[in-house]
């Protein structure tokens, strides 16, 4: 049994008990089997902050560390190895090649669970021999406007090239290097080309000539 005035912190997720009040970041890394080589410290709302192997932390209840150890998990079967211990969703999508398509979804594997679905831009975290599995969405037609025409997309996962492609096909006057914009509330929110966005029915969406100051 742990003393009573053990402290758990957290490392890449894992809990560790420990019952000193003050670590160095080498105690930190050693913590871990295999050690980690580099390790830092969850600053919850900004930059995680590096934690040297002679800088000494004082250790609070619930502290969170991260470290770049690889880990092995796996997307579809296939085994990746990964120095992080959190992955956006994009990232987890780019790990395969070809990277795994806009029309799949990513879903994490959850032993006697229902399995987690991620979500578009979701951090997730990474733990050794995490599972994960695709496949294809269901494909809802969604109805939008651009530039105040109706347009029909397949699907709610979107990137700006693909909304800009399907209006352009369906007879809007408009080209694939306009710029795009979102109504959000009063105001217009650019789409990156490459930007991954959920539409929604009836959103509203600009493209305008980069060159038309109007």
């Amino acid at each position: 049994m742990a003393p009573r005035d053990s402290i758990t912190i957290y490392i890449d997720s894992e809990p560790v008990t420990v019952a000193q009040r003050r670590l160095t970041g080498r105690q930190l890394r050693d913590l871990v089997q295999p050690p980690a080589e580099n390790l830092w410290i969850d600053v919850p709302d900004a930059q995680d902050h590096p934690i040297p192997v002679t800088e000494t932390v004082a250790i609070e209840e619930g502290q969170r560390f991260f470290t770049d150890r690889p880990r092995t998990i796996f997307i579809d079967k296939t085994p990746y190895v990964v120095r992080s211990a959190v992955l956006s969703e994009t990232q987890l999508r780019q790990l395969p090649t070809p990277p795994v398509p806009e029309d799949h979804g990513i879903w994490k594997d959850i032993v006697d669970e229902l399995d987690d679905p991620i979500g578009i831009g979701e951090l997730v975290p990474i733990s050794d021999g995490d599972r994960f599995f695709t496949k294809p969405l269901p494909q809802h037609e969604i109805t939008v406007t651009v530039n105040r025409r109706q347009v029909t997309l397949h699907g709610v996962r979107q990137t700006g090239r693909s909304i800009k492609d399907a209006a352009i096909a369906q007879g809007v006057p408009i080209k694939p290097d306009f710029l795009l914009s979102r109504k959000d509330g009063k105001t217009f929110t650019p789409v990156d080309d490459d930007e991954h966005i959920r539409v929604r029915p009836h959103d509203e969406f600009r493209a305008l000539d980069g060159d038309d100051n109007s």
